[in-house]
């Protein structure tokens, strides 16, 4: 899924966030958390791990979502779409932002599948639009 920045300053934001209104980027995962959904992404200085950030910042501009990601839904209610090593691993983030070696490795790995993936429509997702496109639904 790729989104872009359509605001950059808010109450939502906490400290300085270093997003170029209409850049696009990747986002590499979201989640329901406080109320409100939020895109993990990496910023313009991204080191090594993806920034959380409030939805309404930002526009979606390619709906398409990631073949690595999974939908989860925990028994208190709250919705998650990650990749499975995210879901699997309830301290993933931590251990990212704490430079675990083999956590950072990892997500590199996926972030760069992504990205690769993000860049080019896949033969068979356009298949799968073309034979959407001659679906008529029918209202009742």
């Amino acid at each position: 899924m790729k989104i872009r920045c359509i605001a950059n300053t808010g109450a939502s934001i906490k400290g300085n966030r270093f997003y170029v209104n209409s850049r696009e980027r990747i986002c590499c995962l979201c989640d329901e958390a406080e109320g409100k959904v939020w895109y993990y992404i990496c910023d313009d200085n991204f080191i090594y791990y993806p920034q959380k950030n409030c939805a309404p910042l930002f526009e979606v501009v390619d709906n398409r979502t990631s073949k690595y990601w999974r939908f989860q839904l925990w028994q208190n209610g709250l919705l998650e779409i990650a990749f499975v090593h995210w879901l699997n691993d309830p301290y993933l983030y931590e251990k990212l932002t704490d430079r675990e070696p083999a956590e950072v490795d990892l997500f590199d790995r996926i972030k760069t599948l992504m990205d690769a993936e993000a860049e080019t429509l896949p033969e068979a997702a356009e298949e799968t639009e073309k034979e959407l496109a001659t679906v008529n639904f029918v209202l009742f």
